[in-house]
């Protein structure tokens, strides 16, 4: 038994004629007439008496209306709270980020009766997330000689790709780290660095280094000590050990206070592409446009 079925069936009932009721259903008589004889052949019985004055409802189709108009009116509540439930749930997926939490517990602060889904991973899992619709918009960054293939590869999940700003590449130490008063770090010293790094991903970071003119591979980087795609590990390594992680350069006024301190890439010319992935067909929510914006000021 499908909705329609029982809406077209409503319909008949009520208008008392297949030409009235397809004017209401806004659709061809042989449509309706189709479904409901369709709706006839699964019940195994049949629910109309035709008459030369229209339709006359038969025993069997009079117990049938009453479990209709029941059937269709509790769809119509699940669908009013389902639509209830969505614009009260904000759900997004983004890189690994400090400040995206941030911006986060704003969103939040501002809009204490809204539920936030919040997910982290790899570009692939954001854009997969985003495309099945768990998350309404996925925030990542990309590498300028990225972005051509990337579009064209979400093109064909229905995705669209929004920048936002360009950032350069850099690294993030804390106050165990030897380097962690310097202001910058230059090639050599890059490869030589103990690193905890992210999971497989082909448009993660680590591939950026292969765009940017610095030299460097990504296998010519000690970066192997750690992968994870916990924050909360990634930080405990920072801040106790000598581990680094590569990352994008953007800061908050908040986050000198973790102790964790970002230098820059000496010799790189390349930028990274902050933005956000969305359907191509949909259109974003308030709390939606409400982080892009708060986002897109951040990195002005």
């Amino acid at each position: 038994m499908e909705l329609k079925q029982i809406e077209f069936f409503i319909a008949a009932c009520e208008c008392g004629s297949l030409s009235k009721a397809a004017e209401a259903l806004y659709t061809s008589q042989p449509n309706v007439s189709k479904v409901i004889r369709g709706f006839e052949n699964e019940l195994g019985k049949e629910l109309f008496e035709r008459t030369s004055k229209g339709l006359r409802l038969t025993d069997y189709g009079k117990t049938v209306h009453e479990y209709a108009v029941t059937i269709l009116k509790n769809a119509s509540l699940i669908t009013e709270e389902e639509m209830n439930i969505k614009d009260k749930m904000f759900s997004i997926s983004t890189y690994q980020s400090h400040v995206m939490s941030h911006l986060l517990t704003k969103i939040y602060d501002r809009n204490p009766d809204i539920t936030i889904e919040y997910f982290q991973g790899t570009v692939e899992e954001i854009t997969e997330n985003v495309s099945h619709g768990i998350s309404e918009i996925g925030i990542l960054f990309i590498s300028q000689k990225q972005i051509k293939a990337f579009r064209h590869i979400i093109s064909h999940k229905n995705l669209c790709f929004n920048e936002i700003a360009k950032r350069k590449a850099c690294i993030f130490v804390g106050p165990e780290h030897p380097m962690y008063n310097s202001g910058s770090v230059t090639a050599d010293q890059l490869r030589e660095l103990k690193f905890v790094g992210g999971v497989n991903d082909f448009f993660s970071i680590e591939h950026h280094l292969n765009e940017i003119n610095v030299g460097i591979l990504p296998n010519q980087i000690k970066m192997t000590k750690i992968h994870t795609n916990s924050e909360h590990l990634t930080d405990d390594m920072l801040l106790e050990t000598d581990l680094a992680v590569l990352g994008i350069d953007v800061s908050y006024s908040e986050a000198d206070d973790r102790g964790i301190h970002s230098l820059k890439i000496e010799g790189e010319d390349a930028d990274l592409t902050l933005g956000y992935v969305m359907e191509s067909d949909n259109t974003m929510s308030d709390t939606a446009h409400e982080l892009i914006a708060d986002l897109t000021e951040l990195f002005q």
